[in-house]
């Protein structure tokens, strides 16, 4: 016998063994440098990132990269009942991976929250977070089977279970709910075969309530699991039982708050309406099909035929061998009434989270097993994992295609049992897929164009282009192409040189692209355009962006008959002047929402000195059409009172007026506000504005750019910087540069040349890099001031798809305002129904987002105004009607 000191050491030997495993299993599974996914991992890969950076359950602040370009056709995003949106799976398995993110919320963040920065950290994370998991499950099952097995029988079955089944290309490749299953199950199984402490009861029910909660197929093998749970657990039952109704109840919660159904999106997508196929054909398809059969992908297994004849002898062990011989039963049957293919996937997917179940049956047939027995089982465990090996190096979701050709009818299935659809052979054939997870790509869809120019409505047939650039590394990819609708468009293979990306990113290789596109198949409304990049055929498509098209009725059709149109634009700008007055405050101001993320959703309110500003240069040319004399002028008189000792004014205003500390702070002096101010509403007092000009001076850069805030660090007052504690911002240049034109020309001349040269670094688009409104709303002004700023066209893009729509305005009130460029009236008139369409609707859900603070900062705002939205719309329907009055006298 051996004594408590021997059995010590074996534990520990053990426990080396385990940990040495799981990290041989980390390395091998991530030697194909690839990721291996579909569309029902997209949620689970990008959702720790709204959960970590927007505090939310919801996908609306990460939509449009978890639709990668689908839209509608995007399966795993279900639209809730309010409109918001959110994963059709359980969201119990991103959760859990949440804290392995941070580190890539870090990333993300320091590279400023790009689409690029986001899209590549997630992918990496999913194939990091979906081993770690597969590769833990492996550890603890060894360690599981210690418990009925020698160690060279637990680590051959280790290695079976860890290479020669689905674990490998299925758990440990993306984000699947399986992997999590299996870990669950190899936890729970881990502690129901210990002694039935209270720790051990509490822990084993949690590890069941998770089961359950992680993906709802799996209550069965909770269910079964639980059983034999309340057998083991004794007069600790109860604790066992609260355990398991903890995940359960909050899983609970989140369906019936969110989905408004006990069983969340499974119920509200009718998921449990796909129980309609013969089981006995599904279960012949489960196991022996040459494309899913388990036995076909994992032939050791086939050696559970044996089990009968090693039934155990402890009477625990034969209850729990009953339990699970049972959740194995239900599991099959579930799935073999299902559609068994189970998708775009490799193998045998639906049963992977019976694998711990499987191995532990099979502990006391391969211990069993001498001479050719063994020899046989060990060449179907060689067999399996050089099928799983084909899989991870060279599968890919095509070589499925053939399985699903046929959609409905008596031969859908045929293709299944065919041996030359049969993946690992496909694949083989295919060769291997590239790495592409050492691969950075990079990209955008510009624009979308017509006669090229700029566009965001096009008339029915028509052709449009989508136009942009894309890089694979630091080299062209092998194509780019279209989705339109979430179907596949038009694709190019034909790059060229585009000098601003080649100078901002410092690559030679030609990245830029144009996809024509026919619009005529196209039913009038909008519609969504995706773009995407491949480095190879065999690879992965990385998407790019999207952008909005609204496709408008030939003139002949259009139901714009002059004197309704003319009356219902009336009624519209009567609306909006309205409004301005209206939601202008006693003092003079108007308030400015903020939200702490790039969704308008429950905005708190503040006061600042900077949308007062604007409301004021926007509304200001249109004085009289508008009826806004008195109200530009209890603006004008709010922020001249303003003004503080030494000239200078804060975001906020003065430290003492009444809205501090419910509608703001007495924050510390900045260049931005008291440049407006003293432009806008100058104080009487010339030599206020003299020593404000003189403290500006001295935050003077070297290169002749002018810091954001007017103190020291030390003495910052109410301010969360950034990365850069004062950095000088583009627009924050040109405003001061407007007040410097009239009152020192030469700085103002010399600002200028700065301005130009830093215009497109990122280190100066610190508080517009995610809504370029104020940059372009000032562009018109700058070239008035006898400095003409061109910015580059990736500036003056949103990175929030809903305010494309913002952005195209200010881009036809800009156009509007050049001499001698053509205005498409047409064009105006359309945006102008579209935002004033149902009482300005639109502007009310999805007003301006104006600015944010410092991205690098650790707290995020974006600032938002609707009485923004309905000054730009008063001054384009303003320009709109002096254009047109124009063109009628002429």
């Amino acid at each position: 016998m051996s004594g408590p000191g021997e059995a010590t050491a074996a534990k520990r030997r053990d426990l080396r063994a385990s940990i040495l495993i799981g990290l041989c299993c980390l390395i091998i599974y991530n030697a194909n440098l690839r990721a291996i996914s579909a569309g029902d991992t997209y949620p689970a890969r990008y959702l720790p990132f709204a959960v970590w950076k927007h505090h939310t359950l919801v996908l609306d602040p990460i939509e449009a990269i978890t639709a990668q370009g689908r839209g509608a056709n995007a399966y795993w995003i279900h639209t809730l009942a309010d409109g918001r949106k959110a994963s059709l799976y359980p969201v119990t398995t991103p959760l859990l991976i949440s804290p392995l993110y941070l580190p890539a919320v870090s990333y993300v963040q320091a590279r400023g929250w790009t689409l690029s920065a986001l899209d590549r950290a997630a992918r990496v994370m999913e194939k990091a977070s979906a081993s770690l998991i597969a590769s833990l499950s492996a550890s603890l099952l060894f360690l599981l089977l210690r418990r009925r097995a020698q160690r060279s029988v637990a680590l051959m079955l280790t290695i079976a279970y860890a290479f020669g089944t689905t674990t490998w290309v299925i758990s440990s490749q993306a984000l699947w709910q399986h992997g999590m299953a299996q870990l669950l199950v190899v936890c729970a199984l881990l502690f129901l075969t210990g002694r039935p402490t209270a720790p051990n009861a509490i822990t084993a029910g949690l590890m069941l309530g998770l089961i359950a909660a992680n993906r709802p197929p799996d209550s069965l093998i909770a269910a079964a699991l639980g059983a034999y749970g309340l057998f083991w657990a004794g007069r600790r039952a109860p604790l066992l039982i609260a355990a398991t109704l903890l995940p359960l109840a909050l899983l609970l919660f989140y369906n019936l708050n969110l989905f408004g159904n006990v069983a969340g999106g499974y119920g509200v997508a009718g998921r449990m309406s796909l129980l309609g196929n013969d089981v006995l054909p599904g279960f012949a398809g489960l196991l022996f099909s040459p494309t899913r059969g388990l036995f076909v992908f994992s032939p050791f297994l086939l050696f559970l035929g044996l089990i009968w004849r090693h039934w155990p002898r402890d009477r625990g062990e034969r209850i729990l061998t009953l339990a699970v011989c049972v959740a194995i039963a239900l599991q099959l049957v579930l799935y073999g009434k299902m559609d068994w293919r189970g998708g775009l996937s490799w193998g045998p997917r639906f049963l992977t989270d019976l694998l711990p179940l499987l191995l532990w049956m099979l502990v006391p047939v391969a211990a069993a097993l001498r001479g050719a027995a063994k020899v046989g089982f060990l060449i179907a465990i060689a067999a399996s994992i050089t099928i799983e090996a084909i899989g991870a190096w060279c599968y890919t979701s095509v070589t499925d295609a053939a399985i699903f050709a046929v959609p409905s009818g008596p031969d859908k299935m045929r293709a299944a049992w065919q041996w030359r659809n049969a993946p690992f052979v496909t694949s083989l054939r295919n060769g291997p897929s590239p790495p592409e997870l050492t691969i950075h790509f990079r990209g955008v869809l510009d624009e979308l164009q017509s006669d090229g120019r700029s566009v965001t409505i096009v008339n029915a047939g028509e052709q449009a282009t989508a136009a942009g650039w894309a890089l694979a590394g630091d080299a062209t990819p092998l194509q780019v192409g279209l989705m339109i609708d979430g179907v596949q468009g038009p694709a190019s293979r034909t790059f060229f040189d585009r000098p601003d990306v080649r100078t901002s990113l410092g690559v030679e290789s030609p990245a830029g692209w144009l996809i024509p596109f026919d619009t005529a198949q196209l039913e009038p409304g909008d519609h969504r355009i995706a773009a995407f990049a491949w480095n190879s055929m065999k690879g992965d498509m990385y998407y790019l962006g999207e952008r909005m098209l609204r496709i408008r009725e030939p003139e002949r059709q259009e139901r714009n008959a002059a004197g309704g149109r003319r009356k219902d634009f009336d009624r519209a700008f009567e609306t909006a002047a309205a409004r301005v007055r209206d939601h202008q405050q006693a003092a003079g101001y108007w308030l400015t929402s903020f939200t702490s993320s790039t969704r308008f959703e429950q905005p708190a309110v503040e006061m600042n000195t900077f949308l007062t500003s604007f409301m004021i240069d926007l509304l200001d040319p249109m004085e009289d059409p508008a009826r806004m004399g008195e109200t530009l002028r209890r603006a004008r008189q709010h922020l001249t009172a303003q003004i503080g000792p030494g000239g200078l004014v804060r975001y906020h205003g003065l430290p003492d007026g009444p809205g501090i500390g419910t509608l703001g702070c007495a924050i510390t002096p900045d260049t931005d506000d008291t440049a407006l101010v003293w432009r806008i509403a100058p104080g009487r007092d010339r030599r206020q504005l003299a020593a404000a000009l003189k403290t500006i001076s001295e935050y003077r850069t070297e290169e002749g750019l002018y810091r954001t805030w007017l103190a020291s660090p030390e003495n910052y007052q109410c301010l969360d910087p950034g990365k850069d504690p004062n950095p000088p911002d583009i627009a924050i240049q040109m405003n001061l540069l407007l007040l410097l034109a009239n009152e020192q020309p030469a700085a103002a001349r010399a600002l200028c040349e700065s301005i130009r040269a830093v215009v497109d670094e990122d280190r100066v688009w610190v508080y517009y890099r995610v809504s370029p409104l104020i940059a372009m709303t000032r562009l018109p002004d700058m070239e008035r001031a006898g400095c003409a700023i061109e910015l580059p066209e990736s500036r003056m893009r949103t990175r929030v798809q809903e305010q494309e729509i913002w952005v195209s305005a200010l881009r036809l009130l800009n156009d509007a305002q050049k001499p001698r460029t053509a205005v498409d009236t047409v064009e105006i008139g359309t945006l102008l129904e579209r935002i004033s369409a149902d009482d300005f609707a639109m502007l009310h859900a999805n007003p301006p987002l104006i600015y944010h603070n410092d991205l690098t900062a650790s707290v995020s705002r974006y600032y938002w105004s609707e009485d923004f939205g309905y000054a730009l719309w008063l001054r384009l329907a303003h320009i709109h009607d002096q254009i047109q009055e124009t063109d009628k006298n002429h």
